[in-house]
């Protein structure tokens, strides 16, 4: 990606393709640009002419490398499609297509009892990809987010929901006081 380029005109590129879900602009500590991103699209569908239209584009002098991502994984939005967002919306992932959401519950599909953790004291610079790249060594994570401000930047904590009780309690061992770019993290189930 060009180095100039944050998430909203990445997002604002892509959805000539489709309907873009969430874009983020991978940052450094000091919040520039690492020169990629990630994009999540609505349909497969959308993704695929993604790829066909923007694989080796020539944007702002830049030759784009667009490729579905390697997980294969299914992602629904846990909020209805039709309200606003900043373009950051929560995420869950579905390894099954067949399986759906429930839109009329308020919790979204998930329980009281839900696997969730909260992460305090996290890096500035830190994005939902690289929380889940963290804790993805303590089990199987379903989703990860981090608390932005309106303006998009991190507000220092966020969550990560494990796909079971035993993965989550293996994640608060390893993590709470676990020292993470000079932060030490404060990990816990969330209320």
């Amino acid at each position: 990606l060009p180095y100039r380029v944050r998430w909203q005109d990445l997002k604002d590129l892509i959805r000539k393709a489709g309907t873009v879900l969430r874009a983020d602009v991978s940052l450094t500590p000091d919040n520039r640009s690492r020169g990629y991103g990630t994009v999540l699209l609505a349909t497969e569908e959308d993704a695929l002419r993604a790829v066909n239209m923007f694989q080796g584009f020539s944007w702002q002098g830049r030759t784009l490398e667009v490729r579905i991502d390697r997980s294969g994984t299914l992602l629904l939005p846990t909020t209805p499609i039709g309200e606003e967002g900043s373009g950051q919306s929560a995420l869950l992932d579905v390894p099954n297509p067949s399986m759906s959401l429930s839109q009329g519950d308020s919790s979204h599909g998930l329980s009281n009892s839900a696997p969730l953790l909260f992460v305090g004291n996290l890096p500035f610079h830190c994005q939902w990809q690289d929380l889940k790249d963290l804790f993805r060594a303590a089990g199987n994570i379903q989703r990860a987010d981090v608390a932005l401000t309106p303006e998009g930047r991190s507000r220092g904590f966020g969550t990560v929901l494990f796909s079971s009780p035993d993965d989550a309690q293996n994640a608060v061992r390893i993590y709470h006081g676990y020292e993470y770019s000079g932060r030490t993290l404060k990990v816990h189930f969330d209320r």
